[in-house]
């Protein structure tokens, strides 16, 4: 027999969509996020919308300063260097942990082609999960759990910044074509060095535009 459906609460509903929100770039870098207006807008109890919003806090997406409303984390410039440093060195050390080995890409190619679907789709939100999806499954490749669960604690901070590549790409035809392209390169395989040197550059483009417009209204 399988397990019983669970009912969400109404709590990590209003947490769902705020998560969502924030993660398709809905509010700005710092803004402030009144629990009234949260329960305005999502239509719940003004406690209901603080629960949920003191979830997004638990997960760093939010702050709340003593004696203030929360507000979406802002990322300085240092913090934005040093999570990219991190997903170098351990995207780098996936890459070379699968390349001229046995592992399977079967987990990458999946990513990829959920990925493909979305060419044509204009959802910010499920292009940006496609993203950090591919490159989780490429961690995931390497074979080594603790570099996978690693990686996986880096997934929320990396989508709260993505928020802003929405402004770069558009839509989800561009970024599909990279990552198709890097799977190629992974696939085929190419010379190792080559094969860091694109992916770098990938990832070097987008924090090259978070560091130029984090905290920007809307960045041109």
């Amino acid at each position: 027999m399988g397990q019983e459906l669970q009912t969400v609460s109404v709590v990590d509903a209003a947490a769902n969509r705020l998560r969502d929100d924030l993660f398709a770039g809905e509010y700005t870098a710092g803004q402030e996020l009144k629990d009234t207006s949260i329960a305005n807008e999502f239509g719940i109890a003004r406690p209901t919308a603080r629960m949920a919003v003191q979830q997004l806090i638990n997960e760093g997406l939010l702050v709340r300063p003593a004696g203030y409303s929360a507000r979406v984390r802002q990322f300085d410039a240092g913090e934005v260097n040093d999570l990219y440093r991190i997903r170098r060195l351990v995207e780098v050390e996936a890459l070379t942990l699968i390349h001229g080995s046995s592992h399977s890409l079967e987990g990458v190619q999946r990513a990829l082609v959920g990925f493909e679907g979305l060419k044509e789709d204009s959802s910010w939100p499920k292009i940006s999960h496609a993203d950090v999806a591919f490159h989780q499954a490429v961690v995931d490749a390497a074979g080594s759990p603790r570099l996978s669960a690693f990686f996986a604690t880096l997934v929320s901070e990396t989508r709260l910044l993505n928020a802003l590549l929405k402004y770069q790409y558009q839509g989800g035809a561009e970024l599909y074509a990279e990552h198709a392209h890097l799977y190629d390169m992974l696939a085929e395989p190419a010379k190792l060095p080559d094969l860091i040197e694109a992916w770098q550059e990938h990832l070097e483009v987008s924090h090259r535009f978070i560091d130029a417009h984090q905290g920007s209204e809307q960045p041109s």
